[in-house]
């Protein structure tokens, strides 16, 4: 229990602090379908949100940061839900529009097997890689965003397909 308190001070921190560093933290909602792997269906829908902080610039058009995000997934009574925290990098070439991201995140995954089964809740890894685009000052669009996420218990698996905006708001 105290672990999960940790980590989400953790994240609170990573997101918030330090204003200093010129932060950009932005909030986003996406709509996708997943693949799923070692799991009773195949194929789902749901979505996600998320928040991330975009500081720090390596160089002129490398920025780091953080992402904390949740997606729900599922179909036919099977779910597959994750929370998960972690490292951001972020391209933003400034001539054009575009800003690639990839992300590497850990957290919780819950799922379940089905209709009337229990969910269980496991350590839940994420690899990610998406494409914002701009379309007004403060409003992207995401226009494609990829994550492989797996729980370490009997190694269920997702590939997730995902578009949505992004809010920057400061």
């Amino acid at each position: 229990m105290m672990k999960r308190y940790t980590l989400i001070l953790f994240a609170v921190l990573l997101l918030v602090v330090p204003a200093a560093l010129h932060a950009q933290i932005a909030a986003y909602g996406t709509v996708g379908g997943a693949a799923f792997g070692n799991a009773p269906v195949n194929l789902g829908y749901g979505g996600m949100v998320g928040v991330y902080k975009a500081s720090g610039h390596v160089l002129h058009t490398v920025s780091v940061g953080g992402d904390l995000r949740g997606s729900f997934m599922g179909r036919d009574g099977f779910h597959f839900n994750t929370f998960a925290v972690g490292p951001r990098v972020s391209f933003n070439p400034h001539v054009i529009p575009l800003h690639p991201y990839v992300e590497g995140l850990i957290g919780l995954g819950n799922y379940n097997r089905g209709k009337n089964t229990s969910s269980s809740n496991h350590f839940n890894y994420q690899v990610v890689g998406g494409l914002d685009a701009t379309i007004l000052p403060r409003i992207d669009w995401r226009v494609v965003d990829i994550a492989y996420s797996a729980v370490t218990s009997n190694s269920v698996r997702a590939t997730t397909f995902s578009t949505g905006l992004v809010v920057r708001l400061w």
